[in-house]
């Protein structure tokens, strides 16, 4: 009797592996065809700096908001509609004047993202689903990434008013947007995200969650920002509602050709403990290749102190992305971050694979695959209380299905 229940139990055993494989390989499957399928439709609806660079432009030159991303005007929307390429009858005069002539306007906007995710690695004593952080679980999970409504209204031909709320990670941006002296000077006033480094919309950048300034992260203030010929520049004064933080951030930067590069600080204080960062940036983008790499430090002590051993933590990512097609693109991104420098096996590493489809004009569906690298020097498992950080160091990879629509 139980000799058949040992086989009994390995067939249940094998029966489940075999379920687990055929989700993965029916995955790719469907992605493949879906690359296969020919269409007409293209609308990427996130700011990337290549766009900027392959033009030569700033960011304002494609959309409304003159720090770049959310809704685009009238010559961003013509840029998307044809393929990121200007029609040969493209009179930019033209299209500009017409645009000016429409003062007050309202626009809104609706983003929907659902994620399917497959940890490679499963705990069957967790009894947990898997979600964007978790590395392993015993449960594949079917959720809601993102539902983020968007009001942008025009009050004048220079003030512009953003309210955006997205439901499922609480992220609000309310604020007031002011040309002070239009492509040269900018005033944005209110609840929004700081502009440090690289635009990156992907809120599980290693070092971006370390430093707790990803995209899901917004900070009362105040931002001043333009641009100068190939020079471009922001200053920001935030969470100057709060006695225990405030601080100031700011970051100057050029282009030159297809390359562009600048540097970032952000200095802080947390009761009475000032906080220092620092980020240098660089993209570059031809013929449908983009390069990006960001390294970033920070320290806690003597503001005015440069020297290595002040550092506490430090980070980086590079990452590259070729668009095959208009409608598709690969892309892949490797990350370190490492929250303290005196410690030995704290340090986190992740490469991240990611391909994207956009089959409609406002549907699109990627495919991300998180490899972490393991950390052979990292503490006893069970010195580890952040179980977070544990996946993140033992290796824990997994898949991530995502489609995402647009309103």
């Amino acid at each position: 009797m139980k000799i058949y229940q040992n086989s009994y139990i390995k067939c249940i055993h094998m029966m489940k592996t075999l379920v687990r494989y055929s989700i993965i390989a029916l995955l790719f499957i469907t992605f493949t065809i879906l690359f296969t399928i020919s269409s007409n439709w293209i609308n990427i609806a996130e700011a990337r700096p290549e766009f900027a660079t392959e033009l030569d432009k700033d960011c304002n030159f494609c959309h409304i908001d003159p720090a770049g991303g959310g809704p685009r005007n009238r010559i961003g929307e013509i840029f998307e509609e044809n393929y990121f390429e200007f029609p040969e009858d493209f009179d930019m005069e033209a299209v500009t004047e017409e645009s000016k002539e429409v003062v007050k306007q309202l626009t809104t906007s609706l983003d929907l993202q659902t994620a399917f995710i497959k940890p490679m690695h499963v705990d069957t004593e967790e009894n947990t689903g898997a979600s964007c952080v978790s590395c392993h679980s015993s449960v594949d999970s079917f959720l809601l990434m993102q539902a983020e409504v968007t009001f942008n209204a025009q009050a004048t031909d220079r003030v512009r008013l953003t309210l955006s709320n997205n439901f499922v990670r609480n992220t609000i941006n309310a604020f007031a947007t002011v040309d002070a002296i239009p492509k040269h000077l900018y005033a944005k006033v209110g609840q929004f995200r700081l502009p440090f480094g690289i635009k990156q919309k992907d809120h599980n950048i290693l070092v971006r969650q370390g430093y707790e300034l990803g995209s899901n992260t917004r900070d009362v203030g105040i931002e001043l920002g333009g641009s100068l010929g190939k020079a471009f520049y922001n200053a920001a004064y935030f969470n100057a509602d709060n006695a225990t933080a405030r601080g100031v951030l700011g970051t100057v930067g050029g282009q030159l050709g297809p390359f562009r590069a600048g540097v970032s600080c952000i200095f802080e204080q947390n009761d009475e403990e000032w906080e220092r960062l620092v980020g240098t940036f660089i993209t570059a983008s031809y013929a449908g290749l983009s390069l990006e790499g960001e390294f970033n430090f920070g320290n806690m002590g003597e503001v005015g102190s440069f020297t290595t051993d002040a550092v506490d933590s430090k980070g980086y990512y590079v990452g590259a992305k070729y668009r095959v097609l208009p409608q598709f693109s690969i892309a892949g991104r490797y990350g370190v971050f490492d929250p303290d420098r005196t410690v030995l096996g704290d340090a986190g590493k992740r490469l991240t694979f990611i391909a994207q489809y956009n089959y409609i004009e406002n549907g699109a569906i990627s495919l991300f695959y998180w490899a972490n690298l393991p950390n052979a020097d990292r503490n006893p498992d069970e010195e580890i209380p952040d179980k977070g950080m544990l996946r993140q160091l033992e290796g824990s990879n997994q898949i991530i299905l995502m489609s995402r629509f647009w309103f």
